[in-house]
């Protein structure tokens, strides 16, 4: 007998898990672009997958963190010592390689995952905060610990409305690029909370092993959220300055622009490796000719991101 589907909306797609989980997502219905379930730990790779991508650095017990293999009928992305998600064309499957599988295994669905899922259907996806400002929305890339999600948080406690956190999925969709919104969460750093929320020890950690925490948006939580696809306005490459810099706001020119998208892809290896990057040239490059990408330094503080989102709100009157 099957069990029955939980059902969520992330990235402008119904997932149904049969199991329920732990990140404060959209509701989804049926029928599902994908379904998620759990099958038995520790299966044995295909006999014909075939290696296609391996991760450097190798973990300590020597082994590559991540591998990618295809075999005819699926895809398996193997995150070593925990978990192999096999990906068919209407399902993903998690193999745990214990019994007692960890939160690490949702981290990894909601992210690379459902990432390399997006990027097999036409999106791109971005290492991207999105909000939505008026009818449009504004997209902040940066590197891990750029200040993304910080100025992200600055927009919704200004009044707007949180599109997507961390990862961003772009479409073109009649000659317009459009941003899908995520889903109706954050994660913080422990003195982003503090400073947001007035405090982060009540919020449920990202990972028993991480100091980030889960912040839910919407009524009752923080901020709002803005649950339909948004026209890109503009895309900003994030550089924090020393609080005694001045912000500067500078247009890149369109091929330097796709030369640093390309650097903020959310998984550009495994991209790469399954024959995806083509698509996801294309799509870019037409991007950068409609939408203007723009370089932010700006100086550090949280005192200071006031007049931040007031220097992009200027900006983006002007786009």
């Amino acid at each position: 007998m099957e069990k029955p589907l939980h059902w969520y909306r992330l990235f402008g797609c119904n997932l149904g898990s049969e199991v329920a989980l732990g990140s404060h997502l959209g509701v989804g219905r049926p029928p599902a672009d994908a379904v998620f379930t759990f099958g038995p730990p520790e299966v044995a790779l295909p006999d014909d997958a075939l290696c296609l991508y391996r991760s450097t650095p190798p973990t300590a017990g020597g082994e590559p963190a991540f591998r990618f293999f295809r075999t005819p009928d699926r895809e398996i992305l193997r995150c070593t010592g925990l978990v192999d998600f096999h990906l068919f064309a209407d399902r993903i499957v998690a193999h745990p390689a214990t019994a007692e599988p960890g939160p690490l295994i949702e981290i990894h669905l909601l992210g690379s995952v459902l990432s390399y899922w997006l990027e097999k259907r036409g999106l791109a996806t971005l290492h991207a905060s999105a909000v939505a400002v008026g009818a449009r929305a504004a997209a902040f890339a940066s590197r891990h610990g750029g200040g993304k999600s910080g100025l992200a948080a600055a927009f919704l406690q200004a009044g707007h409305a949180l599109l997507s956190d961390d990862l961003l999925a772009v479409e073109e969709r009649q000659g317009r690029f459009l941003g899908r919104p995520g889903y109706p969460q954050m994660r913080m750093w422990p003195d982003e909370a503090a400073h947001f929320l007035g405090g982060y020890e009540h919020l449920p950690f990202v990972h028993p092993e991480l100091t980030k925490r889960r912040v839910s948006i919407g009524p009752g939580f923080f901020g709002a959220f803005h649950d339909a696809p948004a026209p890109l306005a503009a895309l900003y490459l994030l550089e924090r300055l020393p609080p005694q810099e001045a912000l500067e706001i500078r247009e890149i020119p369109p091929r330097d622009a796709l030369i640093e998208l390309l650097r903020q892809t959310f998984s550009p290896r495994l991209v790469a490796a399954a024959g995806l990057q083509p698509a996801r040239f294309d799509l870019l490059s037409h991007l950068v000719l409609h939408v203007p990408v723009k370089r932010l330094r700006y100086p550090s503080g949280f005192a200071l991101l006031p007049k931040v989102v007031e220097s992009i709100h200027n900006d983006l009157d002007r786009c």
